[in-house]
């Protein structure tokens, strides 16, 4: 009721900026990067782990494969795209555009180091996928139990 107020006496775009800026501000930032806000977007990743491997997707239609990097440091995997900006189609203008041309920067934090030497990456239909070996040193070890006699 309060922001319907506020809306009505045209404050409200001034509001939304306000608690945008203080959303970044306690968030040290982390969402204005991936948020759709600032020329970003955040595109939804599914991780599938096995006891050796790991299968990251990411949704990034609408980006070519070469406007995608992918950078994987210890147990982060980074994937940034940038996207060309498609403007007025010749002899056309915007009637309606709902289709984003937005960049994007996710980091995924995994809970152990990867082999970035074994990474294998795939684009098909807009969907990135990754597959990453553990790092041997972060693999599950099996001990066998010595008996004392």
């Amino acid at each position: 009721m309060l922001l319907n107020v506020i809306e009505r006496n045209g404050y409200g775009q001034s509001l939304w900026n306000e608690l945008d800026r203080l959303h970044d501000e306690l968030s040290g930032g982390f969402f204005s990067r991936g948020g759709s806000t600032r020329g970003f977007h955040n595109p939804p990743v599914n991780v599938y782990i096995n006891k050796d491997d790991v299968l990251l997707t990411a949704l990034v239609h609408g980006f070519d494969p070469s406007d995608i990097e992918l950078s994987i440091i210890e147990n982060r995997i980074q994937i940034k795209g940038t996207n060309k900006r498609v403007e007025n189609q010749d002899g056309y203008e915007i009637h309606c555009q709902e289709v984003e041309n937005r960049n994007f920067d996710r980091t995924v934090e995994l809970p152990f180091r990867v082999d970035a030497n074994k990474a294998d990456a795939k684009f098909k239909n807009g969907i990135l996928s990754v597959n990453l070996s553990k790092a041997e040193a972060d693999k599950p070890k099996k001990i066998t139990v010595q008996i004392e006699n």
